[in-house]
């Protein structure tokens, strides 16, 4: 353990955040200045000593959460048991999302997370899964490694190509994409996952216009050997079977001084999906294969370095959706559409606390390379070709360098903040062909690009604590983007080369108030901006792009979003009550969105500008010891506003693949038995209302307006948890996503269901 002196209140979170506990209860009510900590020190010493003198004790309604509460009088020791009924209270999880620790339901922003007992109770193991518990989040359906994350209604399509992903995704302190789908990392020993709504270019910088998600991994431990292992089997009502195994290891080096952490995980899932024209059923299949290992050293009491590593293969057999004519689970395409992908990434972290502040350090390269096959035959005849089993082929790789440097202030000082510094180096390689098949048939159409891509960043925030309860917050960040596009295209005709470069410059501020009503009430309002840089469309047949009416253009411009927010926080019943709410307005100038000719043709377009307007909520409620309830919705009007001519875009269209209404309501009812183990059985039920696949508000590409169950029944001992897992009880296949290929999407009316009634089992053992 490692905390530095600092208030009470300022190292209760340090040291939940180390000890991966939840902290609630009334941490504002603790006085005085804590002693700095360092080495292995059990929890209740470790209280002991955070509130020794403050006028505060704690208690503990189960081993994972610490309750603060007032004393009777200051001199009173800490104490972990008082005549009182135990406390019923519920804890959070402490969050960095905002470059410092703190509670998310005392910071002043649209925050949700979702902790490790969370996902390891729900079997919650990727970002799809947790659409249903959080509100606003939408994760498309084409399948894994290439699904699109989009939060609170903002949507700029349902396609991935060129542009810069809305959603920018973090593991731990690092960027992990670009313009490339959810590489869809396992949720294995993982500490939390962090959801931040709303533009967050000062901190974050280009590509999370929608929001951010952090994926914060479990730290090794310095002083504790563990281990753990998983195994687990589903079935799926017409889809065969699928397995799961997960083994995880804490090996102490040198004890309080060096430790690894490292993970190996393997997933594979049997199809549902059946193509009678190829005689295939089952067709779409998939395995997963990865791991990650962290080497974690304290070079002095004050600093700590990180050396990460993390690979990841998906290899989907086919694509996952039906056609509307022949029903939802069959398909006849002509050729088998595979997907695979490898995610390759290494961090370098180096981190310092003192009574001067705090600084993280990283450097980071990610290496994320896939590859896609869609069935061409519906478009051959458009590329010379007779009507034959055609395919096109796009490989797509990724290699981002990133080096980001943030020092904070301490945060008892009425005027605090943090300044950083950012640095990236990219590149994107696209080589992708159109051909008859088998494989081996000369292309009729080729292409083979290369962007460069290069951003420097400065930011910072500060805080001004006007009084106790006010406070206001102003940021900034100046950004510098330079981007170099080389692409040739090939036909039997002849070659279309283009180079083309530019520049951006500017930038993104933030204005933030809060005001702490009362104990237990925060209300804030917020300004915010965030940004994405232009590009240039390379792809298209020769003499049919650019330069031909009704095409699109070659450069689109960048495009800016303005979100304006009203939120409240609110703690009541003695903590058993914790929620947040938000009513909220974007307006978005010159929309990017990824789209596809009839031939197939993938471009990126400024389609126009857009608006959302809505009103979301979060809360979680401790009815009684043994059960908790939990509810989020999200109400919304996301829309074009002005289009652009050349596109065809109605006003007032909405923004697709995103609904204008989605809920969840979660049940968890837990006791101990008798026996020893504690049961516990939870429920999910989640909505998701209509929305289209494209921006004209065609009922062809009508989806969504779906119901989605999942039920878990547990034991759990200290040493070992069986679970049961039904998802899709009621086998529904209703309409989750309208787009699997390209060359279909003016042509024929896609349907994926969710994966069928599957019921699964799994067993883990901890040592």
């Amino acid at each position: 353990m490692q905390i530095a002196a600092k208030p009470v209140r300022a190292a209760l979170i340090e040291f939940a955040l180390q000890a991966e506990l939840s902290l609630g209860g009334d941490l504002d009510a603790c006085r005085g200045q804590a002693p700095a900590l360092t080495g292995r020190l059990s929890m209740s010493d470790a209280l002991d000593r955070i509130l020794a003198g403050s006028g505060c004790g704690y208690r503990q309604p189960d081993p994972r959460t610490v309750i603060i509460h007032r004393l009777a009088t200051a001199s009173t020791p800490p104490v972990r048991r008082a005549p009182a009924p135990a406390p019923m209270g519920l804890g959070e999880v402490v969050i960095t999302a905002q470059r410092y620790p703190n509670l998310p339901g005392r910071t002043p922003y649209a925050i949700s997370v979702v902790s490790a007992d969370g996902l390891e109770r729900q079997a919650l193991t990727s970002l799809h899964d947790l659409t249903g518990q959080v509100a606003g989040m939408t994760v498309t359906n084409l399948g894994p490694g290439r699904d699109k994350v989009l939060l609170r209604g903002l949507s700029d399509g349902a396609f991935t190509g060129q542009a810069q992903s809305m959603v920018s995704l973090y593991l731990d302190d690092v960027p992990i994409t670009y313009s490339a789908p959810d590489p869809n990392l396992r949720l294995t020993d993982i500490e939390r996952v962090e959801i931040m709504r709303g533009p967050q270019g000062t901190l974050y910088g280009g590509g999370s216009l929608g929001g951010v998600i952090r994926i914060a991994t479990r730290k090794p431990d310095l002083d504790r050997y563990s281990a753990s292992v998983l195994t687990g089997l589903g079935f799926t009502q017409g889809g065969g079977r699928g397995s799961e195994l997960e083994a995880v290891a804490n090996l102490p080096l040198i004890r309080g001084r060096a430790a690894l952490r490292a993970v190996v995980y393997r997933e594979a899932q049997d199809g549902y999906i059946a193509n009678p024209r190829l005689g295939l059923s089952r067709v779409n299949g998939s395995d997963q294969v990865g791991m990650r290992a962290s080497l974690r050293a304290m070079v002095t009491p004050n600093w700590t370095l990180t050396l990460g590593v993390t690979h990841q293969s998906n290899d989907n057999q086919d694509t996952q959706y039906g056609l509307r004519r022949l029903g939802p689970k069959i398909r006849d395409s002509l050729v088998r559409e595979p997907h695979d992908s490898d995610f390759d990434h290494v961090s370098l972290t180096v981190a310092g606390e003192g009574g001067w502040g705090r600084v993280t350090g990283a450097v980071s390269r990610l290496s994320h390379n896939f590859g896609s096959r869609y069935d061409a035959t519906a478009a051959s005849t458009l590329y010379g070709l007779a009507e034959v089993p055609a395919a096109f082929d796009e490989d797509k790789g990724i290699d981002l360098t990133v080096v980001e440097v943030t020092y904070s202030t301490p945060s008892e000082y009425r005027l605090h903040g943090l300044v950083g510094a950012f640095a990236s180096d990219g590149s994107i390689r696209l080589a992708s062909s159109l051909h008859a098949l088998p494989a081996r048939s000369p292309a009729v159409y080729a292409e083979r690009r290369r962007d460069e891509i290069n951003e420097e960043a400065l930011y910072g925030e500060v805080t001004f604590d006007a009084t106790v309860r006010l406070s206001a917050t102003a940021g900034l960040r100046w950004f510098n983007f330079s981007f170099d596009t080389n692409s040739t295209a090939t036909q039997p005709a002849g070659q279309r080369q283009v180079s083309r470069s530019a520049e951006a410059t500017g930038f993104s501020p933030k204005l933030l108030v809060t005001y702490d009503v009362r104990p237990g009430v925060l209300v804030y309002a917020q300004a915010a901006e965030g940004y994405r840089p232009g590009g240039f469309n390379t792809a298209g047949r020769i003499g049919q792009m650019f330069d031909a009416p009704e095409t699109p253009p070659q450069r689109y411009a960048a495009d800016e979003l303005w979100n304006y927010e009203l939120g409240a926080k609110f703690r009541a019943f003695d903590d058993r009550l914790q929620g947040r709410a938000a009513v909220f307005y974007a307006t978005w100038e010159s929309v990017q969105s990824d789209q596809y000719l009839a031939d197939g043709t993938a471009y990126t377009v400024n389609i126009g500008d857009g608006a959302n307007r809505g009103f979301e909520v979060e809360a979680a409620f401790r009815v009684s010891e043994r059960l908790d309830l939990r509810a989020a919705a999200l109400i919304n009007d996301p829309e074009v506003t002005t289009f652009n001519a050349a596109f065809s875009t109605r006003k007032g269209a909405a923004l697709p693949g995103v609904s204008q209404a989605s809920a969840s309501l979660g049940v968890d009812y837990h006791r101990d038995l008798a026996a020893g183990p504690t049961l516990r059985l939870q429920g999910q039920a989640s909505y998701v209302g209509s929305s289209y696949l494209t921006f004209g508000a065609d009922r062809a590409h009508e989806m969504g307006d779906l119901v989605s169950l999942r039920g878990v029944a547990s034991l759990t001992t200290p040493g070992w948890t069986l679970s049961a897992i039904l998802d899709n009880p009621l086998n529904g296949h209703a309409n989750s996503f309208s787009f699997g290929n390209p060359y279909l999407i003016s042509r024929d009316q896609i349907i994926t269901p969710p994966r069928p009634r599957t019921v699964s089992f799994r067993f883990s053992k901890r040592f």
